[in-house]
């Protein structure tokens, strides 16, 4: 038997993640059906990647098909109305991150997966990459000591184009949900939910951020650092500073880096090489279809409460930096 995936939103990701299926090593995962805004969208994916069933609308998605779970590919503003008609069904949700646009959405979504006892995680794939796991391994064994503070960087130099969703408020355009969110789940992952933080940024024309920076505080006096940009290039590397020594996560930390640098301060270095097959989707999804394997609700991984801590933080930032989306 197959895991059968629907996939919600025929972009660029959701190709890549169909595509990382193939390395999923505890069982057969295929894409059964693909859900577009319109039919011609849906239509012209199925035939490309040579999927069975394809929808042009939610309702028809949810009426007709028979799913083990759904992968939302969609702009952030739809995430969590998606989720909520998926979670409604009683289909399991991986949604890509951002799971939505502000914690009162993602407090919902985590309110109708227990209500209706479903299976519901954010996409935040980076978790379950052999590079993630690899600086978490060398930080348990006690390599650098106690980690202290963190600084990590994200950008991506988008299209001056409005229609882009970079710079599209009413898609949940900016810097911060597209970029900002890997470097701060980076800190929150090794240092736990910040007691404060400052941000600052500069807006577009249409209110989004281009540039932004987080500092985040703790009361035990360790700290994080994260900027991301939409119009400059940043070194795109992480790195993690402890008693002992520091962990360099190499560009393009977030991705597929080419290794991790250990260096601790007696004069010890190390270059650890890095190197696996795909993009890396089909490690999520080996968690995904896992957790639903054992009926589970949530990852202990990226836990419920993880993803609302981490868009609290988010909406913080935002607030300071006074970026607002449509509707809020």
């Amino acid at each position: 038997m197959s895991f059968k995936w629907g996939i919600i939103g025929p972009g660029n990701i959701a190709h890549e993640f169909m595509h990382d299926l193939k390395y999923v090593k505890d069982e057969e995962h295929i894409v059964q059906a693909i859900v577009a805004k319109n039919i011609d969208s849906a239509r012209e994916f199925a035939e490309e990647e040579k999927v069975c069933e394809y929808y042009g609308n939610m309702e028809s998605f949810l009426e007709k098909s028979r799913v083990d779970a759904v992968y939302i590919a969609t702009p952030h503003t739809l995430h969590a109305e998606q989720a909520i008609q998926c979670l409604d069904k009683r289909i399991p949700v991986l949604c890509e991150k951002p799971i939505a646009i502000n914690a009162d959405q993602v407090q919902e979504m985590i309110s109708c997966s227990k209500r209706n006892n479903t299976f519901l995680m954010e996409g935040m794939w980076i978790r379950f990459l052999p590079s993630i796991q690899k600086t978490l391994e060398l930080i348990h064994s006690g390599a650098i000591g106690q980690v202290l503070h963190i600084r990590a960087d994200m950008s991506y130099r988008a299209p001056k184009d409005p229609e882009n969703r970079f710079f599209n408020p009413e898609l949940g355009g900016g810097s911060l949900l597209d970029l900002g969110i890997y470097p701060i789940y980076l800190a929150m992952l090794l240092l736990g939910s910040p007691d404060s933080v400052k941000a600052t940024g500069r807006l577009s024309a249409e209110g989004v951020d281009e540039i932004g920076a987080a500092l985040l505080n703790y009361n035990s006096g360790k700290y994080a650092i994260a900027e991301s940009s939409i119009v400059t290039q940043t070194p795109l590397e992480a790195e993690v500073f402890g008693e002992k020594g520091k962990i360099l996560i190499q560009r393009q930390w977030n991705e597929k880096p080419p290794a991790i640098e250990l260096e601790q301060y007696d004069g010890n270095i190390q270059t650890i090489d890095l190197n696996w097959e795909g993009r890396g989707f089909q490690f999520e999804v080996e968690e995904v279809s896992g957790c639903i394997r054992r009926g589970a609700v949530e990852s202990e991984k990226i836990s419920h409460n993880f993803s609302l801590e981490l868009m609290r933080c988010l909406d913080e930032v935002r607030k300071q930096m006074e970026v607002r989306y449509p509707g809020e």
